[in-house]
Order: structure tokens, then C-alpha cells, then sequence
């Protein structure tokens, strides 16, 4: 049976063409949503599993640039025990470089690259250099040693107006030449001029916007006042029992979030939950316009075949037959058009990431593959009910009757 419905798809096939197109497409559609979902929680994941400390944030302040703390704070949480380093930031959305505002910025690299760099703001991050010095898993510091040049910021850097960029921000604002910015050249900050002591690369599109210099020069650049900081970043003494110090020092100040990297990831991986379930609500309707184009396809194939079911019970086969066979037909269809979706995504996967950057990667993973493939089987198989339930319905003489007009 299983040959039969494999050859009556292939006698047929332009019509097997248009319903794997009309199929494949929502798949193709699932898949590439799903595609880059995955990629952001591998960027998110990977960009977290850096960070081996704790992060203090104002309760409920989604990052850093949107809390703000007592700078006395600080002295505080260096009293509890367990901990080994306390580190106070400034953070804010940067205000114009080299006389671009985020708004200039934007449209231009909208203009360049696509939306993927709107949302791409540099961000200043102040630190207090002499606390930085004592962590353990500073980022920044370590990504320049690594893929970097220049040196990160000292302590002779207090009150100066040196920084420290990414490799995408110094490409982003060239000199006049049209060079990407260097190590010893100068970058206009919010009106201010400010020479670049290092250059770092982490890959991450996340971290790669940021701006690193001295926390009072970022107060004044960002115009902060002093007695505020916008987190604090805190080592503990075993990264291990990082969970039980935020417990401990949430305890200890309340109104404060100690995040840990692990609480993080588990916050974006239920986010990044209801999102998959939002798009799978948004792509549903490309689905049932793809079980549609299936019943429409399998129901004009049986009406064109009545004689031949009629022919088929004649010599013995039974309703159930009949409507395995229809059924049989449509679960091919289905299983062709997930196979034909797949290829179309990996295509679409391989040919977008060359220029794709940030550390985002779309790629077809064994699990998409079987969503896919699944998916459009269970499609076809729905799609098929209602063409094979009403072919073995017929009478085997009212079929060849109804056949031959």
C-alpha cells in the first residue's frame, strides 16, 4: 500500500509541486523563527557564562542602565561575609559620538545593515578602576588581552578621559579617513574628546557596545550624581555558593536584587519560553492555510479517482483501506514538504550568516529538524481525514458511476 500512495503523489506532479510549496512554506517560516530564538539563547548563555559574580541592581530594574543605587552602598555589602570584591559601575545610554546622537546613528546603520543595528546603542560603562582591579572575571580586561591591543584602563586612568571600546565601535565611528579608530586616536564623546588606550573583542553582541572609562568621568559624561552608582558588581569567595550569597545579601538590603548568572539565565530562558509560544501562536495561522492547501489538493485527487475506489472495493478492499491508502497519500505529502521546508531553512540559515554578526548564528539543530518534519507530517496526516473519509465512504458501484461522468 505504501508504494501505491507513494505512485499515485508522482503521477500527479504538478499538483505534489504546489502542495509541497503551499506546505513548505509555513515550515520553512517555523523553523527560521525557531532557528533564531535558539541563537539568541546560545548568544545570552554564552554571554552570561562570562560573568561568574553577582550583579546588585535596583529591585526589578531590568539592567544596569535603567537602576541606580546609593554609592554607599558599597561600604555595606563589603561587611557581609563571603564576599572578596565589591565594584561600583555607572552605566547609561551613550549621549552623541562624533556628533551622532542615537537617533542619527541608528538611521544611518539602519541604512547600512538593516534593523539588526538599530537597537545596536553604545552604552558607557563607568568603573571604579582600582575595585575592578581586584576581580577575578572581569570581562572587558580579559577580552583584550585575548583578541584585543592596547591595555585596559590603570589606576593612573582616574579623572582622565581615556577609554576603552570595542572593535565594532571603533568601525562604527572611523576617522576621516574612513579607518576604523585605533589605539592613541581620539573619539568624541557627548562633546567631549576622549583617547583610546585599548581595544577589546568579546564577539557578543550584547557586550560589544560598551564604552568602558573611569566611573567619575562617566557621572560627569552622563551627567550622574555622585553619591549614585547604577550596579555593583560582587565576587565572592567561592563562585559556587553565589546563590546563597544573593539570598544573603537580599536578606540584608532589602529593596536590592543580587542577581547570579544562573538566576539570570533561568529569567531569560522563561522569557525567551513565552516568546517561542508567541511566535508558534503567530505562525499557526500559516499552518492551518497549509492544511487547507492539503485538503484542497487531496480532495481534488479522490474526486479524480472515484473509479478507481470504486474499482479497488470491488476487488475487495475494505472502507479502511480506502482510507489508509487516501490518508497514507497525505502523511507522503506532508513528510516531502517538512523535508523541503528543512532544506529551505539550512539554505536560508547558511546563506544569512556571513552577515550576520554579534555572535548570533542560525543554524538547523537535530531537534528543528524533527519540529519540521514532525510537524508537516502531522499537518499532511490532518489534512488527509477529511478527502479519505470521504472516499471510503462511497458505495463501490455509486464510486465507479460517479467516476465515469
Amino acid at each position: 500500500m505504501g508504494v501505491f500512495a507513494w505512485r499515485n503523489l508522482l503521477t500527479r506532479p504538478l499538483r505534489t509541486a504546489l502542495a509541497l510549496v503551499g506546505l513548505s512554506i509555513p515550515i520553512l517560516g517555523v523553523l527560521g523563527l525557531f532557528g533564531l530564538s535558539n541563537s539568541l539563547r546560545d548568544l545570552v548563555g554564552n554571554t552570561l557564562s562570562r560573568i561568574e559574580g553577582l550583579i546588585i541592581l535596583r529591585q526589578n530594574a531590568p539592567s544596569p542602565v535603567f537602576s541606580d543605587l546609593p554609592a554607599s552602598l558599597a561600604d555595606e555589602l563589603r561587611r557581609i561575609p563571603g564576599i572578596r570584591s565589591v565594584a561600583p559601575e555607572v552605566w547609561g545610554i551613550a549621549p552623541p559620538i562624533q556628533g551622532r546622537g542615537m537617533l542619527l546613528n541608528g538611521l544611518r546603520r539602519f541604512s547600512e545593515q538593516g534593523i539588526y543595528s538599530i537597537l545596536d546603542q553604545p552604552i558607557v560603562a563607568g568603573q571604579d578602576i582600582v575595585a575592578h582591579q581586584d576581580l577575578r572575571s572581569a570581562i572587558f580586561p580579559r577580552a583584550l588581552k585575548e583578541n584585543g591591543e592596547g591595555r585596559f584602563l590603570q589606576p593612573a586612568d582616574k579623572g582622565q578621559p581615556h577609554i576603552v571600546i570595542s572593535r565594532k565601535i571603533a568601525r562604527q565611528h572611523p576617522d576621516e579617513q574612513g579607518r576604523p579608530r585605533k589605539v592613541g586616536d581620539t573619539l568624541d564623546i557627548g562633546g567631549q574628546s576622549f583617547q583610546i588606550v585599548g581595544i577589546y573583542e568579546t564577539g557578543s553582541m550584547i557586550l560589544d557596545v560598551i564604552i568602558v572609562m573611569d566611573i567619575d568621568v562617566a557621572r560627569s559624561v552622563l551627567k550622574k550624581p555622585s553619591d549614585s552608582v547604577s550596579c555593583i558588581y560582587v565576587e565572592g569567595d567561592d563562585p559556587a555558593h553565589n546563590d546563597a550569597l544573593a539570598a544573603a545579601i537580599e536578606r540584608a538590603h532589602p529593596g536590592f536584587d543580587a542577581r547570579s548568572m544562573s538566576e539570570s539565565q533561568a529569567n531569560f530562558g522563561a522569557l525567551m519560553g513565552q516568546i517561542d509560544t508567541f511566535l508558534l501562536m503567530t505562525v499557526s495561522l500559516a499552518l492551518v492555510v497549509g492544511i487547507v492547501g492539503i485538503i484542497n489538493t487531496m480532495l481534488m485527487s479522490t474526486t479524480e479517482r472515484f473509479t478507481e475506489f470504486g474499482v479497488l472495493r470491488t476487488n475487495g478492499w475494505s472502507q479502511g483501506n480506502i482510507l489508509a491508502l487516501v490518508t497514507l497519500e497525505s502523511a507522503y505529502l506532508g513528510l516531502l514538504a517538512g523535508l523541503a521546508g528543512c532544506a529551505l531553512a539550512w539554505a536560508a540559515a547558511s546563506l544569512a550568516n556571513p552577515f550576520i554578526g554579534g555572535g548570533i548564528h542560525l543554524g538547523m539543530t537535530p531537534s528543528l529538524w524533527m519540529l519540521g518534519i514532525g510537524l508537516s507530517v502531522v499537518m499532511g496526516t490532518l489534512g488527509g481525514l477529511y478527502p479519505a473519509w470521504r472516499a471510503a465512504r462511497l458505495v463501490p458501484m455509486e464510486a465507479i458511476r460517479l467516476g465515469s461522468h
